[in-house]
Formats: C-alpha cells, structure tokens, sequence
C-alpha cells in the first residue's frame, strides 16, 4: 500500500513529468559522473553508482562540479537517456543551463524543481514523484515517509 504527500516548490524549467525516484543526499557532477549515452551514473564514489537514471526523477541536493555537466545533461535529455524530471534542494545553475538549453532551444525540456531542506528530506524515501510545474508530489511505500 502506498501513501502520498505534496509538496510546492520554486519551478527553475516547467513541465510535467513522473518517474521512479532516484533519490541521493550526495551531490552529482554531470561531467564525469554521468554517462549519457547510458543514462547511468558512472561516478564510482557516488551513492548512484551504475543506477539507470533514463526515464526516473532524479532528486539530489545539488550538482557538483564543471560547467560542461549542462551539456551531458543536454545531450541524455536529447538522446531520451535522461532522467524525466530533477528535484534539488539548493539552485543549480549549472544543472538547470542544462534543462532550460532543451526546453528553449530544443522543446525537449524535463522539469527541475527546488525544494526547501525541510521538504526534501521527505523525499529521500520516496518510490514515485509526479511533477505539475512547482506541484511535487510522492508516493511512499506505507511506513516509509517522514512525517
């Protein structure tokens, strides 16, 4: 059995999307640690290690590292091995470059959405998240939610 919860965010790219969460407490660097050819996450120190990412939302707290990680998220969502959608608890501007280029450019955008550290420390155990725009909500197992 499944509960939900909602949650409002700051909408960085609008959309709509849904998706198994990938959820980490760690940052992510795109450049080096992501594979979008693949969709996985290749950094072998990272907690996502090998986790296909294709077609998920992502939730991290925050990137990590070199500006070129917009272009590799470009190129995975352009080559549909990106994830659907990202939450992050802190702005990104070198993870949101990367969303914004496919959406205004491309009309291949995913939504990126931040939340406050208080609601994203519920989404760590989470199963599924919707996304409305600024609207996130998540699907935990019965139990695993923090209330």
């Amino acid at each position: 059995m499944t509960c939900e919860k909602s949650f409002k965010g700051k909408t960085i790219v609008e959309g709509r999307a849904e998706g198994k969460a990938i959820t980490s407490n760690m940052p992510l660097s795109f450049w080096g640690g992501f594979d979008p050819s693949e969709g996985k996450v290749i950094d072998r120190y990272h907690d996502l290690y090998d986790v296909d990412v294709k077609g998920k939302i992502m939730v991290l707290p925050e990137g990590r590292g070199s500006c070129t990680g917009s272009v590799v998220l470009l190129e995975a969502i352009l080559s549909e091995n990106g994830p659907n959608g990202i939450i992050l608890k802190a702005a990104d501007e070198i993870i949101t470059l990367g969303g914004i280029v496919a959406d205004e450019i491309f009309t291949e955008g995913i939504p990126v959405v931040v939340l406050d550290d208080e609601d994203f420390s519920h989404l760590i155990n989470a199963e599924y998240i919707n996304i409305s725009d600024n609207d996130v909500t998540v699907h935990f197992m019965e139990g695993d939610q923090d209330d």
